[in-house]
């Protein structure tokens, strides 16, 4: 194997690692934003929402042990591989293992796509929130475990971080609808009012919410969604409706420098 090949082989590796670290460097200054931002709100609000937050930052804990879980167990392991791999090729000066090399370093790049993908998604970085909705949407359905439906959308104009936060509420709720409300549909609407508030419907055909969680907002899911909503300035409802399934409504005052355009 030439010097040529083992040094691209190597330079991608570093490449990798560099990629890695960046990642963690990202989810530590993104996380450590959002806390401060929280603190400051929390500072003046009552018992409740301080309960809020103590459960918002155990599920930012979480949130933070399963990225670097990923990036140990998932990225870690196959650089160690690699690593392996590429000594072994210099010590027998042999090309056979650089199959397993490529390989690996395909799965590696994978990985770190998939876990970037979802600190922030490239989609909606791209192409807006209605795309990226539409995009988890279709993820969703080709699982086969329900159907989600975007009926109606007035598209609408936020900073990309209040684009981040409405994402994350309906990802919030999507998940809640496959892992606990026994649901086959999801239905995603939005309508800007005369009011300029963009008003964001979702809802389900599963058991809805107990009778316990909308009474106090229980469950570090509905708090993150509250906490999410109120940092972008917005409000969020929880009923169920009156046929069975949950129903959200999230209301977002809209600049007089948004436009909106029908699509």
């Amino acid at each position: 194997m030439s010097n040529q090949l083992i040094l691209l082989i190597v330079a991608g590796t570093v490449g990798l690692m560099l990629m890695a670290f960046s990642l963690v460097f990202f989810v530590s200054l993104y996380k450590r934003r959002v806390l401060q931002n929280q603190l400051k709100v929390k500072e003046m609000e009552t018992h409740h929402h301080q309960e809020m937050l103590k459960a918002t930052l155990t599920s930012q804990e979480e949130e933070r042990n399963r990225l670097g879980t990923e990036l140990h167990d998932g990225v870690g392991a196959l650089l160690s591989t690699i690593k392996m791999n590429l000594q072994v090729s210099q010590r027998s000066k042999s090309p056979e293992t650089i199959p397993d090399v490529i390989e690996h370093l395909t799965e590696a790049i994978g990985l770190v796509r998939t876990i970037s993908h979802e600190m922030m998604p490239i989609v909606l970085k791209k192409y807006g929130l209605q795309r990226a909705i539409a995009d988890l949407f279709e993820k969703i359905n080709k699982s086969d475990k329900l159907t989600a439906n975007i009926n109606d959308w007035e598209e609408f104009e936020r900073e990309e971080n209040d684009n981040l936060m409405i994402y994350r509420i309906i990802q919030e709720l999507t998940n809640n609808s496959l892992k606990h409300s026994e649901a086959s549909t999801i239905d995603l609407d939005c309508k800007i009012d005369e009011n300029r508030k963009a008003r964001i419907v979702f809802k389900d055909n599963g058991k809805g919410f107990p009778s316990e969680v909308l009474e106090k907002s229980e469950g570090i899911g509905l708090w993150n969604i509250s906490n999410r909503a109120q940092a972008i300035g917005a409000a969020v409802f929880f009923t169920n409706n009156e046929s069975g399934g949950a129903n959200v409504e999230l209301t977002i005052n809209l600049s007089s420098k948004a436009r909106t355009s029908t699509s």
